[in-house]
Order: C-alpha cells, then sequence, then structure tokens
C-alpha cells in the first residue's frame, strides 16, 4: 500500500511528491486531499484527487478527471492569472492541482457581494470560451469562489468540462451560453438583469431541456438510490 506521501511520476520533466494535510471529501469516484506540492521550485498549496479503486466505477472517474485535466491543460493562461486551478501533476492514480485562497459563493453575504463579481464571472466564462472550454456544472454554487485577495471570481471543478477545438461550432456555442444563464441565476437572486441576460435566463438551450426531461432523471436514480448522495449534497461542497 502507498504511503500518505509519495513520489509521482515526472510530468513537465519534474519530479515531486505531494504531502498530505488533511481529505477535504469523499464519495464513490475517490477523494480529495488538501496539502503541498514539494519539488524544485518548492512548497505550493495544492489539491490531489484521488481516483477510486472501485473496478465498475473507476472508468467513470477516469473520464471525469480526464475532462479536468483536459480543460486546465487548455487554460493554462488562466491559471497563471489566478482564476482556475494550475494542474501540477498527474499519476495514473490522482493528479493534481494548485489550491487558490478564496471563499465559496454560498458562504459568502452575497447581498454585500459587488455587481462586478458577477460581471466579472460573465468575463471568465467568454475567456474560456476563447479557449475552447465550457465548464457545464455551474449551477453548482460551490464551483464559484471568491478570491480572499481582491474578491474576483474564480471557477473550480471541471470534471464535467468539454473542450472543442471549433470555437465555432453551434453546440460549443450553445454549452457556452449555458454557463452564462447559470451566473445569471446567481445574479438574478440580488440585483436586477438587463433585457438581454433575461431573455438568456428565459431561454433554455435544446441539450438542456432534453437533459431537463430525460437524462436529469436518470442521474437523480443513479446519484440518491444507487451511489446514495443526499438531496442537493453537491451544490454545497467546495471542490477547491
Amino acid at each position: 500500500m502507498r504511503s500518505a506521501c509519495y513520489k509521482a511520476k515526472p510530468q513537465a520533466n519534474s519530479f515531486g511528491k505531494f504531502e498530505v494535510e488533511k481529505q477535504l471529501k469523499s464519495d464513490a469516484f475517490g477523494c480529495i486531499e488538501t496539502g503541498h506540492w514539494v519539488n524544485a521550485q518548492g512548497h505550493t498549496p495544492a489539491i490531489r484527487r484521488k481516483y477510486t479503486k472501485v473496478a465498475w466505477l473507476r472508468p467513470i472517474a477516469l473520464i471525469l478527471a480526464n475532462n479536468e485535466k483536459r480543460a486546465l491543460r487548455k487554460l493554462g493562461a488562466l491559471a497563471s492569472a489566478g482564476q482556475v486551478p494550475q494542474l501540477l501533476a498527474v499519476d495514473p492514480d490522482f493528479h493534481i492541482r494548485s489550491f487558490i485562497e478564496a471563499e465559496v459563493l454560498y458562504r459568502m453575504d452575497k447581498q454585500a457581494m459587488p455587481r462586478q463579481f458577477y460581471q466579472d464571472g460573465m468575463e471568465l466564462i467568454r475567456k474560456m470560451r476563447r479557449y475552447g472550454v465550457c465548464n457545464n456544472d455551474l449551477a453548482k454554487q460551490a464551483n464559484w469562489l471568491v478570491r480572499t485577495s481582491d474578491g474576483k471570481p474564480v471557477l473550480v471543478d471541471f470534471q464535467l468540462a468539454l473542450c472543442f477545438k471549433d470555437i465555432h461550432s453551434k453546440l460549443f456555442l450553445t454549452l457556452c451560453r449555458e454557463d452564462l444563464r447559470h451566473i445569471l441565476k446567481h445574479k438574478r437572486d440580488y440585483y436586477p438583469v438587463s433585457a438581454s441576460e433575461r431573455k438568456i435566463l428565459n431561454t433554455k438551450s435544446v441539450p438542456t431541456r432534453i437533459w431537463m426531461a430525460t437524462g436529469k432523471k436518470v442521474y437523480l436514480f443513479w446519484t440518491r438510490k444507487v451511489l446514495g448522495w443526499k438531496d442537493r449534497t453537491g451544490p454545497y461542497e467546495r471542490d477547491f
């Protein structure tokens, strides 16, 4: 059995190890730990996502992990700006990403949140679009963080993210529009929205309508009956 602190395989021609501080949460697909990534450059606050060893769940866990790794690689410029985590290392059983000092949106006094936060959030989504990435899970408030240093928005948890080569494809632009619709839903709770924003809010895309009518029912059965997740567990857990 591997110890809690062990060497990872080389990534970008550098070696390192992850030193665990504590486990933040676990679910059917693995667990998330906080600690430090230690290499020649020093100690970096980091998060490790470990994948389950359960045979019938591991393929799903790997798909989710690969989604996140692919997205974070494409968003390197935004990671450098502290707007998304930076991918630090990968291994067959885990990957490591940087920790960003921030608070989860739902824990903030949203009535005291400046309107600019939501505008900056929309701009962050547009930046991701230019890199060919849509998050696909922004209805989950725990994926929106408020950066401690300046109150700017940070996005985490890219397990459902999709990457596109053609950033002008109809499907990609539709999914990006859904990302925008979700932050507008958060904004609408505390601020009036413009006419153009209201139009986005009131117009669900075809994929969303299909999901609500079919896929969501399967998802709820799977997560609650099979995996035993509690109602509304996901939206109120920071995935760091």
